[in-house]
């Protein structure tokens, strides 16, 4: 929900911050303003600001490339919430289905996979590698936004991104009988959301949200509507052993 005063230096500051985290090549402060529709001098100062707390380095070309404390807030949050450590266990456990397994969380309009592992990958390949990815078009992102009242997924395709530069802007359809306000209807409906993959035809995701992590589970693939309530019943049980997890962090 929108605050009645948002602070705009911040929310300008972290869309730089997240686009440096999302570029693949090191960039300088005119394109990333471009990017971001922000002017360059502004950019350059929050770059500036960003760089002094170590969030952001510059190479020898003067561009900008996350900086050390990147790693630093990764850690210390994958510390802090102990989702991580609780899911990789249980998401091990889906495997054998011969499917894709992910986790996610939602940023914006987008899914932000944390864990994403293809059949006969390591375990460790899983993380953290994927891109985001639309919402609205995602099993896990429905399963997500399912959990929202319908006012508030409505703010969120009707006034635009809260942050610059999050995606291209892409129209979704909130209303009639296949709008996804209806899709996200049959997610609370029947407890797990069922989605087409947009770029393959034929597979498809089932995705479970977890209770208290703001987060969500799936696997993807080719599987026929028999196998659905299976599938589900797996990875609803994956879901509970995360849920459920002892997260205690045991010192020496």
């Amino acid at each position: 929900m929108k605050p009645a005063q948002p602070n705009q230096s911040l929310i300008d500051g972290l869309a730089c911050l997240q686009a440096l985290a999302a570029h693949a090549q090191p960039v300088g402060s005119r394109e990333l303003g471009r990017m971001l529709g922000l002017e360059p001098t502004r950019v350059n100062r929050l770059l500036k600001t960003l760089a002094f707390v170590g969030l952001a380095q510059q190479n020898e070309q003067r561009k900008y490339l996350p900086g050390p404390a990147i790693h630093v807030l990764a850690a210390q949050s994958m510390r802090g919430s102990g989702l991580i450590r609780r899911a990789l266990e249980p998401l091990e456990s889906l495997f054998d289905l011969e499917l894709q397994v992910a986790m996610g969380v939602l940023w914006d309009d987008q899914v932000c996979y944390l864990y994403h592992h293809s059949p006969g990958e390591s375990a460790g390949e899983g993380l953290g590698r994927e891109p985001l990815y639309p919402a609205a078009s995602s099993g896990l992102g429905q399963v997500l936004l399912a959990e929202w009242p319908d006012e508030q997924v409505r703010e969120l395709y009707t006034d635009g991104h809260r942050l610059r530069g999050m995606s291209s802007p892409r129209t979704v359809g909130l209303d009639g009988d296949d709008g996804l306000l209806a899709q996200l209807a049959q997610v609370r409906e029947q407890g797990y959301a069922l989605t087409q993959t947009l770029e393959s035809s034929g597979l498809r995701t089932l995705g479970v949200a977890l209770k208290g992590d703001n987060a969500a589970i799936g696997v993807a693939g080719r599987f026929k509507d028999r196998d659905v309530a299976r599938i589900h019943e797996r990875v609803a049980e994956a879901a509970r052993r995360i849920e459920n997890a002892d997260d205690a962090i045991h010192r020496p």
